[in-house]
């Protein structure tokens, strides 16, 4: 099971790392949502900017095996108040744009943003339950067992995936 929790938190990691980086770097747009979402108006600048904050903690959190719970948690917790944000605006009849991954992907907060939302609150209650009696690896712990080559393949491997990101960057 400790894999299966591993798995889970890298994917709850890799989520809310992309989601918080995405709002980071379209500012305007993470306001316009949190405003569209109800937030009063002088929270919103404070919103638009600690929501991309906390979502990049979450990440970090969710990585080491000592502080997997705790991630786990704040992760279940963030997901459930989108969900009751969203349930709200669906009950008023209201669609805001969920700007959930910013300008990378955006769409009316609806049916499927809730239930994306679901999977992901389910994931991490259990990351949360699995990670108390076994939090499973540490994100990082197979790194002190790599020998020179294959250090060299991972500083390869991080390389491209910069080099993919930045034109994904510039793509979009």
């Amino acid at each position: 099971m400790s894999m299966a929790v591993l798995v889970g938190a890298l994917t709850l990691s890799v989520v809310f790392a992309v989601a918080g980086v995405a709002k980071l770097l379209d500012g305007t747009g993470s306001r316009t949502a949190v405003r569209e979402f109800g937030v009063p108006g002088p929270l919103v600048g404070l919103a638009g900017v600690g929501l991309p904050l906390l979502e990049l903690a979450i990440s970090i959190l969710l990585l080491p095996a000592a502080t997997r719970q705790a991630g786990a948690i704040a992760a279940l917790v963030m997901l459930l108040v989108f969900c009751a944000a969203i349930g709200r605006a669906m009950v008023r009849g209201e669609a805001p744009a969920c700007h959930c991954f910013g300008q990378l992907h955006s769409t009316p907060a609806g049916w499927k943003t809730l239930a994306r939302n679901g999977v992901l609150a389910g994931v991490a209650a259990f990351v949360a339950v699995g990670a108390s009696s076994n939090p499973g690896p540490g994100a990082f712990a197979w790194l002190g067992e790599l020998g020179g080559v294959a250090w060299l393949v991972v500083a390869l491997g991080v390389v491209l995936a910069l080099v993919l990101a930045v034109g994904g960057y510039a793509v979009v």
